[in-house]
C-alpha cells in the first residue's frame, strides 16, 4: 500500500504543507542567489569602469610642473590679408594672439613652413602650436609624435628657444640641454597640451580642423 495512504487525512494535509514550504524554500533561496549574482555582476562591472576611469584620467591628466605664462591677449581678432603686418605688434614670440589670416594651418607635424597669421588662426580654434628651431637639427623628429588632433608641429626660424609651445594666451618655450630632446622635454610638451589644447575663443571639435 502506498505510505501516502496510510496517512490521516491531517497526516496527509500536513505532508502536503511541508512540501508547498519546501517548494516555496527552494524558490526563494534561487531568487535570493539570482539576486546576489545580478549584485554582484553590477559590482564587478562599477569597479572595472570606475579603474578605467581612474586610468583613463591618469593617462590624460598633465604630470609634471606647467612652466608655462599666461601673454595678455590682444583683442582685435579680425583677419587680415597674407602678408599684411598686424595694427598692434605682437606680444610674444611665438605670437599667441592678435590679428590673423582668414585660413588656420591643420594640426600634425608639418614640413616645410607656414606663416605665424595661419598659425594664430589656428590658436584660436583650440589648436596648440609647438615650434622648433631648425637648429635642433634632427632632434626634431622626436616630436612626431606630439603631433595629434589638436597639436601642430612645425620648423620656424623666428624662435628665440628651441623649443616653444604656444596655445591662446598662453605660451612655454625653452632650450634644450646637450642639445637633445629628453623624456623630461617630451613630458613638459604633452602636460602643455593636455592643459591648454581646445580652450581657444573659438573651440573646434578635434578632427574637424580645416585649412593649409
Amino acid at each position: 500500500m502506498d505510505e501516502e495512504q496510510t496517512l490521516t487525512k491531517k497526516e496527509r494535509r500536513e505532508l502536503r504543507r511541508q512540501e508547498r514550504d519546501e517548494v516555496k524554500e527552494s524558490y526563494a533561496k534561487k531568487r535570493t542567489l539570482k539576486r546576489y549574482i545580478i549584485r554582484s555582476s553590477g559590482l564587478v562591472v562599477i569597479l572595472v569602469l570606475g579603474y578605467g576611469v581612474y586610468l583613463l584620467s591618469k593617462n590624460t591628466a598633465p604630470q609634471g610642473e606647467d612652466f608655462s605664462l599666461a601673454i595678455p591677449v590682444l583683442e582685435d581678432r579680425n583677419h587680415i590679408a597674407i602678408g599684411a603686418e598686424p595694427a598692434v605688434a605682437y606680444n610674444s614670440n611665438p605670437p599667441t594672439s592678435g590679428q590673423h589670416y582668414g585660413t588656420p594651418a591643420r594640426p600634425g607635424f608639418r614640413e616645410g613652413t607656414i606663416a605665424d597669421g595661419n598659425l594664430i588662426h589656428s590658436l584660436e580654434h583650440g589648436l596648440i602650436w609647438v615650434s622648433y628651431h631648425p637648429r635642433i637639427g634632427k632632434e626634431s623628429e622626436k616630436l612626431r609624435d606630439i603631433a595629434g588632433p589638436t597639436t601642430v608641429v612645425i620648423s620656424r626660424e623666428a624662435n628665440d628657444a628651441d623649443i616653444a609651445i604656444a596655445a591662446w594666451g598662453r605660451l612655454d618655450k625653452f632650450n634644450l640641454e646637450d642639445g637633445a630632446i629628453d623624456e623630461d622635454d617630451l613630458l613638459r610638451i604633452g602636460d602643455f597640451v593636455k592643459r591648454y589644447s581646445n580652450k581657444g575663443p573659438e573651440r573646434i571639435p578635434p578632427g574637424q580642423h580645416n585649412g593649409i
